[in-house]
């Protein structure tokens, strides 16, 4: 078991728009990652080979791209499976909980 606090995460990436990626904990099995997103911050298109990602919208809202097309807002959920391309726009700012199984590799921290 890992016990991980708000100021000490496993990992912070800063995006250069001033958003971050902040890798809650994970282990073998799971992934937990809060993004916090500017309006405009947007993701590439991609997909996870063998990884499950479930999302939870805090705050504002997000738009989803790729096979998805919808526009989510806060208390609203999606579940991407493994091998479907999708990315994100943030039409405002956002905070956005994350859960992969099994982790990103990506995100583990060095």
């Amino acid at each position: 078991m890992g016990v991980y606090t708000w100021d000490d995460p496993a990992q912070i990436d800063e995006f250069e728009s001033g958003g971050q990626r902040r890798v809650l904990g994970y282990t073998d099995r799971m992934m937990l990652v809060h993004y916090s997103l500017n309006a405009g911050d947007e993701g590439e298109l991609h997909s996870h080979a063998d990884t499950v990602q479930a999302s939870y919208v805090i705050d504002g809202q997000l738009e989803l791209r790729g096979e998805y097309d919808t526009t989510v807002g806060p208390g609203d959920s999606y579940v991407i499976p493994p091998g479907t391309v999708h990315s994100v726009y943030a039409k405002t700012s956002c905070d956005v909980l994350d859960a992969f199984s099994p982790p990103l590799d990506a995100y583990k921290p060095e």
